[in-house]
C-alpha cells in the first residue's frame, strides 16, 4: 500500500440571491486554500465572474453546470481544482433538473477522483422533485461504487433531530413524543402524489446506508455518529442540510464548519471544509 496523499475540500452554498465574486473573500483568505472547492446555487448571470476568480486563486480545473437553455432553476453548481478536472455529463440519470449536479473526474496524483456535487431543491417549494433529485443522486451514486468518490452540497435534509441513532428526515412528524413517518400519501402543489415513506427512505439512504452505498458522512467520521451543527437558519430553527460523503477510499483527518462564513452574512449558509488521505495504491 502506497503512502497516502492529503486532499482539502471545501464545499458552500453561496446563496441563490447574494452570492458574487465577492463572496468569496472569506475562501480567499484561507491559508492554505483548499485543494477542491464546490459551490452551490452560482446563478448564470455570475457564473463567469464567480468562475475567473476562483481562477485567479489558482485553480486550474473548473467546471460549472448551470445550463443557459434552461426554462428553469437558472443556477448551477461550480467544482474547482487545482489539477485539470474532466467534465462528466449526469443527463444518463433520471435528474428533474440536471443543472442542479455538478460531477467532474479530478487528476490527482495517485489517481482518478470523481467529485459530485449537489443542490437539492427543497421540497416545500418543488414537492416531489426533491425526492426524485436524491433518487437520481441514489443512481450515480451506486453506479460510482468501489471508485474513489467525494460528494458534497446542500441536502436540504435531514431535520435538526435524531432518533434511536437515525437521522430524522422531512418525511417524518412527531406524534406521541417520537418521530413518525407520515401517514399515507402526499399531494404536492404540481399535482404530484407520492407515499411519505418513499420521501423518508430515499432522504434517508445518504446517511444511514453505508454499506450499500459506499459513502460515509465525513463529519460524523470526526465529530462522532449523530453529531449536527447547524448549517443554515430557517428564522430561529436550526439545519443541518450542508454534508461531505466519501467512499472507503479516504480517510478523514479533520473536517469543521466555517459558520463564519454564514454568521459574517457572506452566505446563508455555512462552509465546510475536510482534509482527507487518499490512499495511491
Amino acid at each position: 500500500m502506497a503512502p497516502s496523499t492529503p486532499l482539502s475540500v471545501f464545499t458552500w452554498n453561496i446563496n441563490l440571491f447574494t452570492g458574487t465574486a465577492a463572496t468569496l473573500n472569506p475562501l480567499a483568505r484561507l491559508s492554505p486554500r483548499p485543494d477542491v472547492v464546490t459551490l452551490q446555487e452560482v446563478v448564470l448571470e455570475r457564473a463567469i465572474e464567480i468562475l475567473e476568480r476562483l481562477g485567479d486563486m489558482g485553480y486550474a480545473g473548473v467546471t460549472y453546470s448551470g445550463r443557459p437553455d434552461a426554462s428553469e432553476k437558472h443556477y448551477g453548481n461550480i467544482i474547482a481544482a487545482r489539477t485539470p478536472l474532466t467534465s462528466c455529463d449526469p443527463a444518463a440519470y433520471d435528474f428533474p433538473w440536471t443543472q442542479l449536479v455538478g460531477h467532474a473526474v479530478l487528476d490527482a496524483s495517485g489517481g482518478p477522483i470523481n467529485v459530485v456535487t449537489v443542490h437539492v431543491p427543497n421540497g416545500s417549494g418543488n414537492g416531489w422533485k426533491k425526492i426524485d433529485t436524491l433518487d437520481a443522486l441514489k443512481q450515480l451514486v451506486l453506479g460510482l461504487k468501489g471508485k474513489p468518490l467525494i460528494l458534497t452540497g446542500d441536502f436540504n435534509e435531514p431535520q435538526y433531530a435524531m432518533q434511536d441513532g437515525q437521522v430524522v428526515t422531512w418525511g417524518q412528524e412527531q406524534a406521541g413524543g417520537r418521530w413518525e413517518v407520515w401517514d399515507g400519501e402526499w399531494t404536492d402543489k404540481n399535482g404530484v402524489t407520492d407515499e411519505w415513506g418513499r420521501w423518508d427512505s430515499t432522504a434517508r439512504w445518504f446517511f444511514g446506508s453505508p454499506e450499500e452505498s459506499g459513502i460515509r458522512s465525513a463529519f460524523w467520521d470526526v465529530a462522532g455518529h449523530g453529531t449536527m451543527e447547524a448549517t443554515h437558519l430557517v428564522g430561529d430553527d436550526p439545519r443541518w442540510f450542508d454534508h461531505v460523503f466519501v467512499s472507503d477510499s479516504f480517510k478523514v483527518n479533520a473536517c469543521d464548519y466555517l459558520h463564519t462564513f454564514r454568521e459574517e452574512e457572506f452566505s446563508d449558509h455555512s462552509a465546510l471544509l475536510a482534509t482527507l488521505s487518499y490512499s495511491t495504491g
